[in-house]
């Protein structure tokens, strides 16, 4: 991601629909998989500018890496102190380190995703698990990507094969915003056909408060449909697994 995206993230992370529904959609993954377990250690990898971090903090000990100082630098504006300098693939920590592992839109920023997927298998505790998200479908790839330096895109399939090479059970992977898929669609093909801008920028902008509160809303909905079953398609994949 560029340096000045991190800033915008920044301002944005804690209001803007994408960030909130997924941050949403993670905590109660997290909450019913915990349950009543204390002295829970949580490790979320590409932790950006610690939005997502610090609501984590109320699930027990929790600590952030990030590759980029920039973001860690937002993390400690942000109040947010557990936080580490380092690759994905080569974590600061020792074996089973960790109860939970989160990787919030970060597996499509590595340069080798298999070895990253590994390393978070080393530091996950037996018994533990990992929640992972990322972003669906190669054919939605835009100036968007570009923009945050995104290295691929994926099917819920080949995140699947990907976690089972690498020693996880899986338990669940489902589509998410699966409502806004076709508009999301829609605007990806209009960015590419009419992209304007020199350099690549992101489809992240500050909307109108009602139209913001309005998506929240409906993914809110979509996040109950999810309870019970998986979604077919949509934009994100979320994905629940367990070391063998």
């Amino acid at each position: 991601m560029y340096d000045h995206e991190y800033e915008a993230m920044y301002g944005l992370e804690d209001v803007y629909w994408w960030f909130v529904a997924r941050r949403q959609l993670a905590l109660e993954i997290l909450e019913r998989e915990i349950g009543a377990r204390e002295g829970v250690r949580v490790l979320d990898v590409g932790c950006g500018t610690g939005s997502n971090l610090a609501a984590f903090s109320r699930l027990g000990f929790t600590a952030g890496i990030d590759m980029s100082a920039e973001a860690l630098g937002f993390c400690r504006r942000r109040g947010v102190d557990r936080v580490a300098l380092s690759q994905v693939e080569r974590l600061p920590f020792a074996d089973g380190a960790f109860d939970v592992v989160t990787g919030m839109d970060m597996l499509e920023h590595t340069d080798d995703d298999l070895a990253a997927l590994a390393e978070l298998r080393r530091v996950l505790k037996p018994g533990g698990f990992l929640l992972v998200t990322v972003p669906a479908y190669g054919f939605l790839w835009s100036e968007h990507d570009e923009a945050l330096k995104h290295r691929r895109r994926y099917t819920a399939h080949e995140l699947r094969n990907k976690m089972t090479v690498t020693d996880f059970k899986i338990d669940r992977t489902s589509y998410f915003i699966t409502a806004l898929f076709f508009p999301i669609l829609a605007m990806r093909i209009h960015q590419g056909l009419f992209k304007k801008s020199t350099y690549p920028e992101t489809s992240v902008h500050l909307l109108p408060r009602w139209i913001n509160s309005s998506l929240v809303g409906l993914l809110g909905l979509e996040r109950r449909i999810f309870r019970r079953l998986n979604l077919p398609f949509g934009v994100s994949i979320v994905a629940l697994a367990r070391p063998r």
